[in-house]
């Protein structure tokens, strides 16, 4: 399974649209995952015309969406919050996931801590100490994930 994680897109209409090369990068994918701080309902819509989307709420968000989502892909249990990274493993652990899904930094990260896999995409809109970005986890045999560069 192949799913596109994007965060922090923080879209207003000061701040246009999702840009463009982010409808490049998920052609293809089969889930998409908002990890929060959407600010507008039209962002969901039109990631939904790549792949169904499912987002979480995040601190700046004022959508009828809930804090976190428990989703299973192949045989992963992933948890979708938005929250600091000091936080992740530990919800990870309460939640009894392989891999969590988070975002709150603007700034892309990636480890693994006891065999928890922690993922940050990074803002795709408002990047903080990096590039503005999102990223690809391809789960099969194994888990595999890919930042992609939207400059």
């Amino acid at each position: 399974m192949l799913m596109g994680l994007i965060s922090d897109t923080h879209i207003t209409p000061k701040r246009g649209k999702l840009p463009e090369k982010i409808f490049e990068i998920f052609d293809g994918v089969d889930l998409i995952l908002h990890a929060g701080d959407i600010t507008v309902h039209e962002v969901l819509d039109d990631l939904n015309e790549i792949a169904p989307v499912i987002a979480v709420l995040g601190n700046n968000d004022r959508l009828d969406l809930e804090k976190y989502e428990l989703i299973e892909a192949e045989d992963k249990k992933i948890l979708l919050v938005h929250g600091d990274k000091k936080d992740l493993y530990e919800y990870g652990l309460k939640y009894g996931v392989d891999i969590v899904v988070s975002d709150h930094t603007h700034c892309p990260n990636y480890e693994i801590v006891d065999g928890m896999h922690l993922i940050n995409p990074g803002s795709s809109n408002r990047p903080i100490n990096s590039k503005a970005s999102v990223a690809l986890l391809k789960i099969d045999d194994e888990i595999n994930v890919e930042f992609r560069d939207l400059t």
